[in-house]
């Protein structure tokens, strides 16, 4: 049986009259790099809050580590790092002052709290910065603090809440290698983001949420062992492969779009495509310079499900 870290049965709240999350059953495998994946208004922070104690569920159960949150909150607390989507820290501290201060609350030895703190700085990007104060920060050094905060005390479980939303491009793979680096010595992370992309880089397990109901979860390649009906081609001759194309039967429309040569697939004949295509294409010594689907898995899923657009 699956051994889950985290796992939540039926769990709702309310505000007032307003349901916003509504018999939320997750399972967060131990050892997995977990998605929680829905636009924004979907219910993440407000889920990730009751997770966390910060909210009263108005009815359901939520175990962590098979313990009970809230009632047993001080010793789950112990174990997780947890990052908010708004990085609270004391303004007037600075980053090395705030970090040991975190750690000493954990209860670290003072000595042990001041190098955690120290290879912190240096691990989230940071450790040039160690003498200076939280208000003189930009919002993406505040959060590469907030990261190295949950990293405090060596927990096995992350809870990040949309944890690249400050990061400029760099800071953002930056931390996705970061992320897998942690999940190779066995964290157990649960992400929550509207990012399509980052999801699919970071995570193994995705849970996607919509209006406060869980839709679907899962491993990742599990939901998405579909095939797509849109395919991207690019070949040393666009012009003989779009004749080729147009006569096939697992063809329902070709074109050619900014040198790019834009199929849709009838989903009955596509196993012909793939055999068929790549060996014309090698048949006419041709340069195969791209051969992908035209939007990726998860995103065509989320497309599907929720018939809208995404944040690549």
């Amino acid at each position: 049986m699956t051994a889950y870290v985290i796992e939540t049965r039926e769990l709702t709240k309310f505000f007032g009259k307003r349901n916003i999350i509504y018999h939320l059953n997750l399972r967060v495998p131990k050892g997995a790099v977990y998605g929680f994946l829905g636009p924004n208004g979907a219910g993440k922070t407000t889920t990730i809050k009751m997770l966390t104690a910060a909210l009263k569920p108005t009815y359901g159960e939520i175990k962590i580590f098979d313990l009970e949150m809230p009632r047993e909150r001080v010793e789950i607390m112990k174990k997780v790092g947890y990052m908010p989507e708004q990085p609270i820290a004391y303004e007037d501290m600075t980053i090395a002052e705030f970090l040991t201060y975190m750690g000493r609350l954990l209860g670290l030895p003072k000595e042990e709290a001041v190098r955690q703190a120290r290879d912190l700085m240096a691990y989230a990007g940071v450790g040039k910065l160690a003498f200076n104060r939280i208000k003189e920060l930009s919002s993406g050094q505040r959060q590469r603090v907030a990261f190295a905060a949950a990293l405090i005390g060596e927990p096995e479980l992350l809870i990040l809440d949309e944890p690249t939303a400050n990061l400029d491009p760099l800071g953002r793979i930056e931390f996705i290698g970061k992320v897998l680096e942690l999940a190779k010595a066995g964290k157990t992370i649960f992400i929550s983001s509207h990012i399509v992309s980052e999801v699919e880089k970071m995570c193994n397990y995705v849970g996607l949420i919509k209006e406060g109901q869980l839709i679907d979860q899962g491993r990742v390649r599990e939901l998405v062992n579909v095939e797509g009906t849109d395919y991207d081609i690019v070949v040393s001759d666009n012009s003989k492969l779009l004749e080729f194309l147009k006569d096939q039967i697992y063809v329902r429309e070709a074109w050619e779009e900014e040198g790019v040569v834009r199929v849709k697939l009838d989903e009955r004949f596509s196993e012909r495509f793939f055999v068929e295509v790549p060996a014309f294409i090698a048949g006419e010594g041709l340069a195969l310079k791209l051969f992908k689907s035209h939007t990726s898995p998860l995103e065509r899923i989320l497309m599907k499900r929720f018939n809208m657009g995404w944040e690549e």
